[in-house]
């Protein structure tokens, strides 16, 4: 069975760092034709899941103050958990603290971050950049959200972890560190590609998103070794569309973490 509580997560020695409520079904739009897909941090601000990334985004200032990158990794065991969800709200609600944020959709494979942002399947992107066919100001998409800029997938290339290999990346990256003060790469899931773990090199922390009910503690188990085994870690685990037991009593510890920590 799935994680139901954040203890089940904290038992492989995994800190949760937030545990963010379930929300309400997402918005679909189009504008011209282009999917826009509800970002809560902005339509919602005072949804109960908005105040669990505010708490995130405080905790991660002071746990990246140290570091020598200025990019946080956000990956997961599987599709389908709620990472890009997670990805986007945070660098949303960082940006509306005054933050100057940069999300790269790093999910070369299948991944729609796009969509947040009402961009058309066309927009070049990461794979364009890392192929040397596109600049850095080609590819760098401000937002609607004052300070939060980000960069797509562009094409779906069929190298994917031969393009995150190449030095471009880890340029990419040190370039958007001069004008940037937090980059989150937003990656696929660690169980089906090893591109998260090329990633996580060059990141200063890398979170784990752990979906209630669906992620079990053994695919949490998995992702660890497999971070092990190349040499990495995890800095801990945002426990994603927490649900209220009907039978659990209200001052239960997730109830009172997602809700009472705020920033």
């Amino acid at each position: 069975t799935g994680i139901s509580k954040s203890s089940d997560i904290e038992e492989l020695h995994l800190p949760v760092f937030a545990a963010v409520n379930k929300v309400a079904e997402m918005k679909h739009t189009k504008i011209n034709g282009v999917e826009k897909w509800s970002l809560i941090a902005v339509d919602d601000p005072t949804d109960i899941a908005v105040e669990a990334f505010r708490s995130l985004r405080t905790s991660l200032h002071f746990g990246m103050l140290d570091s020598a990158s200025k990019t946080l990794a956000i990956t997961g065991p599987s599709p389908e958990i709620g990472k890009s969800f997670c990805s986007a709200n945070l660098a949303a609600v960082s940006a509306q603290a005054g933050q100057r944020v940069c999300l790269i959709d790093a999910d070369l494979r299948r991944g729609q971050m796009r969509k947040y942002f009402g961009l058309p399947k066309s927009q070049v992107g990461l794979s364009e950049y890392l192929a040397e066919e596109k600049t850095l100001e080609e590819v760098l998409v401000p937002s609607s959200v004052s300070g939060l800029s980000t960069i797509t997938t562009g094409t779906y290339p069929p190298n994917p972890s031969e393009l995150l290999m190449r030095p471009m990346f880890s340029t990419l990256l040190t370039n958007l560190a001069k004008s940037f003060d937090l980059i989150i790469v937003d990656c696929p899931p660690v169980l089906a590609v090893t591109d998260p773990i090329v990633i996580s090199k060059h990141a200063g922390m890398t979170m784990a998103v752990v979906r209630y009910g669906k992620t079990t503690q053994r695919e949490v188990q998995a992702i660890i070794r497999d971070f092990e085994v190349a040499g990495e870690t995890f800095s801990g685990a945002i426990f994603n569309a927490y649900e209220q037991p009907k039978r659990q009593s209200y001052d239960s510890y997730d109830y009172r973490y997602a809700y009472d920590k705020r920033s």
